[in-house]
């Protein structure tokens, strides 16, 4: 069985912000996201953007001991998809549900670059 890397991330920035990037099955038209490590055995997939921004589905706040706590989301997009990413809300506001959101540029603690959500100022589903 042919096993090959995803030739795509799962987002991309550029002039507008940062995209979130699905993978499309052009043979079913199902999207995923992520997108998959690896393609076996003659699977296609093509990278498919997410859109610019989603609703807040659920949220979560942690409170791991000494450290600072965060939040955890679940975003609904207009694809179907929904992702799980950390929340980054300004220190006066509070997440909820069915607010609209959209990707940011996020670093986690191990220098390695990802994603994270925020909120889209002064709109609110």
């Amino acid at each position: 069985m042919e096993i090959k890397k995803y030739p795509d991330t799962h987002f991309r920035a550029d002039a507008t912000g940062l995209t979130l990037m699905a993978a499309r099955n052009p043979d079913s038209g199902e999207m995923r996201f992520p997108p998959p490590e690896f393609l076996h055995g003659g699977q296609a997939a093509e990278p498919t953007p997410m859109g610019v921004a989603g609703s807040l589905y659920t949220f979560t706040t942690v409170h791991p001991g000494k450290a600072p706590s965060y939040s955890l989301g679940m975003v609904d997009f207009e694809n179907g998809l929904r992702v799980f990413g950390r929340l980054v809300w300004p220190s006066d506001a509070t997440p909820a549900i069915g607010d609209v959101v959209r990707a940011v540029a996020f670093t986690l603690a191990d220098g390695t670059a990802d994603y994270a959500f925020e909120p889209v100022q002064g709109v609110s589903k």
